[in-house]
């Protein structure tokens, strides 16, 4: 099989920061990409490992929910010299069934998982279509946009959506060599997922057939892989990267 070599590529990673976003990040880098970061917030710890891998990282701070905010960075990053690969990783993931959300957690869930990211894979489209490249966008989504999740009825009609919306910006992309794919992450443990507690964790890991969380970096190994000339002929995939969960049915 080739090693992953993306020397001379850039790549830009929404919600790169923290969680599945930073190790993506960390991982396009290590494989030679030059990446730039977007979050609304700092990182929270610098970039362990070897000094010529974090330099090729650097961040830039954004609210994707706020959509001229959102056009205006993407527009100074594509006047820096653009980019070929785009991660979209951030994301709201709050508690509540359907009869307990009210009006503002809603729209939070829409504005970040459905909205800004939907601003970040059409103004990452534009460029690379504007600018004859080819190129990968790779989302971020979840087992949850798959099957339903208890008590998280915002999140899950988020995450829903892009399973859909994956296939058909496949489609309308394809001809031009802009893969558009999505990996599915299964239960992780990120900052996000600290709102279940021990016992809770214990009971999702027994009911997924691998036992375990998965790490950030395993999801990150999916996105690498999206990210790269691997897969030049992979359109409208939505990867489960999940232990098995999806394939165990209802648990």
């Amino acid at each position: 099989m080739r090693n992953i070599d993306l020397h001379g590529k850039r790549a830009v990673v929404v919600g790169g920061a923290t969680g599945i976003g930073r190790a993506s990040a960390y991982a396009l880098a290590q494989a030679g990409a030059d990446v730039v970061t977007v979050s609304r917030r700092e990182h929270t710890a610098a970039f362990a490992g070897p000094a010529d891998v974090s330099a090729r990282i650097t961040h830039r701070a954004l609210d994707i929910s706020r959509h001229d905010d959102t056009v205006r960075l993407f527009d100074e990053i594509i006047a820096g010299g653009g980019f070929d690969i785009a991660v979209l990783s951030a994301a709201v993931i709050e508690p509540a069934s359907a009869e307990d959300s009210d009006e503002a957690h809603w729209r939070r869930h829409m504005d970040v998982n459905v909205d800004g990211i939907f601003y970040c894979a059409r103004e990452s489209i534009r460029h690379m279509a504007s600018e004859g490249r080819t190129g990968k966008v790779v989302i971020v989504g979840s087992v949850s946009g798959m099957v339903g999740n208890p008590g998280f009825a915002a999140y899950c009609a988020s995450k829903g959506l892009w399973i859909n919306l994956t296939r058909q910006l496949a489609l309308d992309n394809a001809a031009r060599g802009i893969n558009v794919n999505s990996v599915l992450p299964g239960f992780t443990d990120t900052e996000l997922t600290q709102i279940y507690d021990a016992e809770t964790k214990a009971a999702i890991a027994a009911a997924v057939p691998a036992r375990v969380w998965a790490s950030p970096e395993q999801i990150a190994d999916a996105v690498l892989f999206l990210s790269s000339p691997l897969a030049d002929y992979v359109h409208g995939v939505n990867l489960p990267v999940d232990g098995g969960y999806l394939a165990a049915g209802p648990v």
